[in-house]
């Protein structure tokens, strides 16, 4: 008969070296949209997001995990240019889980968060090797007004920074100083 106290030492072992696994590239892909999916308010506004602000997103989370010194080059995911070694590579993925337009104008001229902005998404991190959910959280930024009514390539930057930040947490790193 096996040794209680071995086995919990083996499983805690096999469970630390999984968490230590060393990544150097992320796979961001385009964040999903439940289209058909308007069960709720917050679902409803999601379904308004354009496919060309999916895609600013994907290149704004992009770069800000490149430039962030986390050890990471992102790639685009699902393209010809992706991660050389699957072992070492991570996987960011999401869903639309809300979104506000928001008008600069409106929370210029009005404030009091007429025209507020919002982007709202439901990530996940994953080992692309395993498959592996490595994290789990809802990403989401907000603009109520800012210098001039703020503008929209804004919210689009504070979003990937915060989307940085949720990676960071996921591998155990500090968060960067928004």
């Amino acid at each position: 008969m096996i040794n209680k106290n071995l086995l919990t030492f083996a499983i805690l072992l096999v469970s630390s070296s999984l968490h230590s696994k060393s990544y150097d590239c992320i796979e961001v892909n385009v964040f999903d949209v439940d289209r058909d999916n308007i069960s709720t308010r917050e679902l409803a506004r999601a379904i308004e997001i354009p496919d060309q602000t999916l895609m600013a997103l994907q290149t704004y989370v992009r770069t800000e995990l490149n430039i962030d010194s986390n050890g990471l080059q992102a790639k685009k995911g699902g393209s010809e240019d992706s991660c050389n070694d699957i072992e070492t590579t991570l996987e960011l993925k999401g869903t639309v889980s809300d979104y506000k337009k928001g008008s600069r104008m409106m929370r210029y001229m009005v404030g009091f968060g007429a025209g507020k902005q919002k982007i709202q998404i439901e990530a996940e991190l994953y080992d692309k090797a395993t498959g592996d959910l490595i994290k789990k959280d809802r990403v989401v930024d907000r603009k109520i007004g800012g210098l001039v009514g703020g503008s929209e390539n804004k919210g689009k930057k504070d979003f990937a920074e915060k989307m940085n930040n949720f990676v960071r947490v996921a591998l155990g790193m500090k968060k960067s100083k928004l």
